[in-house]
C-alpha cells in the first residue's frame, strides 16, 4: 500500500501498530535528524506505544557494511519491525536491514548477481519507507541498490516494502542542488522506463505523467524550495517514476551512471543526469516516435 499526500507521515506509528510492532529499528541519516524530519515522525511513533531503537549511520550509495550493521543493531535489539526515511540510501539501507533480520548476514550474500541466495518474504518483519526526497522512486520498486565496497560495484538486492508513506512537506526546504539531482533521477527513471525494448502500455502512462509532472515542477522546486505545490509535484512524479520500471528495465543512463557512482562517488541522480541527454540522442534514431 502507498500512502500519498500532505501529512501522511503523521500515520506512520497508527500503521506501525496495524502491524503489530512493539519495537522498531529507524534508519535514517546524520542530516535528515538535523532538519528536523525524524523527530516529528519518532514522536508520533512513540504516541502510538511502539519504542524505536535509531540506526543514524546511513551513507549515500549505502555500502554493504553499513546494511550489515543496521542487521545486527536490528536482531540484537530484537525489533519486530523497520522504518526507512531518507533518501534512496535511507529505503534501501532499510530493505537490506529487512532482510538481514531473518536472513543470515552478510547482505553480500543476496546480491543479485546469478549466485544469490532465494528469499522468501513471508517471513520478514514489516518495513515502512518514507521518502525525504523526490527521485529514486525506492518507495514504489521490490529492489534496492547496495555497493559492494571490496569490489567497488553496486549490485541489485531484492526486497518489497510492506508500506510506502509519501508526505510532499517532508521535502519542503531541500536544497536546489539535491532537489536537482534527485529530480533527474526520477526524470531518467521515466525517460528510460519509456524508451525501453521491455515497454508496456502501464509503464509508458506512468512515464509520461512523470515526465510532465517533471517538467512542470522541477524548475519551481529549485527555485522555491518552499512552494509546496511543486514538491508535491515531484513526489508525485518521483513514484510514478518509480512505478514506471516494473517492467522495463533502466537503459544507458543508469548502465553508465551507476558505474560512475561506484568508482568516483559521483551522486546518483547527478551521474545518471548527466548522461541523459547524449543517451536519448544515441537511442532516438531507432524510436523517433518516443
Amino acid at each position: 500500500p502507498i500512502f500519498f499526500g500532505r501529512g501522511t507521515s503523521k500515520l506512520t506509528g497508527g500503521k506501525l501498530k496495524e502491524f503489530g510492532c512493539k519495537k522498531v529499528l529507524v534508519i535514517f541519516d546524520k542530516g535528515i535528524k538535523a532538519a528536523g524530519i525524524v523527530d516529528k515522525i519518532l514522536d508520533n511513533i512513540k504516541a502510538s506505544g511502539i519504542e524505536t531503537v535509531l540506526f543514524d549511520k546511513v551513507e549515500p550509495d549505502p555500502p554493504d557494511y553499513i546494511v550489515n550493521e543496521a542487521g545486527a543493531l536490528g536482531l540484537a535489539e530484537k525489533v519486530d519491525g523497520l522504518v526507512g526515511i531518507g533518501g534512496g540510501s535511507s529505503m534501501d539501507t532499510a530493505k537490506g536491514a529487512r532482510i538481514l533480520l531473518t536472513f543470515p548476514a552478510p547482505i553480500n550474500r543476496y546480491f543479485g548477481r546469478g549466485d544469490a541466495e532465494p528469499l522468501d518474504e513471508r517471513n520478514m518483519k514489516p518495513v515502512i519507507v518514507i521518502p525525504t526526497t523526490a527521485g529514486t522512486g525506492s518507495e514504489a520498486t521490490p529492489g534496492g541498490i547496495i555497493t559492494d565496497t571490496e569490489k567497488h560495484v553496486k549490485w541489485p538486492i531484492i526486497c518489497s516494502v510492506s508500506m510506502a508513506i509519501i508526505d510532499p512537506e517532508l521535502t519542503v526546504g531541500l536544497p536546489s542542488g539535491i532537489t536537482a539531482s534527485t529530480g533527474f533521477d526520477a526524470l531518467c527513471h521515466a525517460a528510460e522506463a519509456l524508451t525501453s525494448k521491455a515497454h508496456n502500455r502501464i509503464s509508458e502512462v506512468l512515464a509520461k505523467e512523470a515526465i510532465t509532472l517533471i517538467a512542470r515542477n522541477l524548475p519551481v522546486a529549485c527555485r522555491e524550495g518552499s512552494n509546496i505545490e511543486a514538491r508535491e509535484g515531484m513526489s508525485l512524479a518521483a513514484t510514478l517514476a518509480g512505478m514506471s520500471l516494473r517492467g522495463p528495465f533502466g537503459g544507458i543512463p543508469h548502465d553508465i551512471g551507476t558505474l560512475l557512482g561506484a568508482r568516483y562517488g559521483i551522486p546518483h541522480g547527478t551521474a545518471v543526469g548527466c548522461l541523459l541527454a547524449e543517451s536519448m540522442n544515441f537511442i532516438a534514431p531507432v524510436i523517433a516516435d518516443k
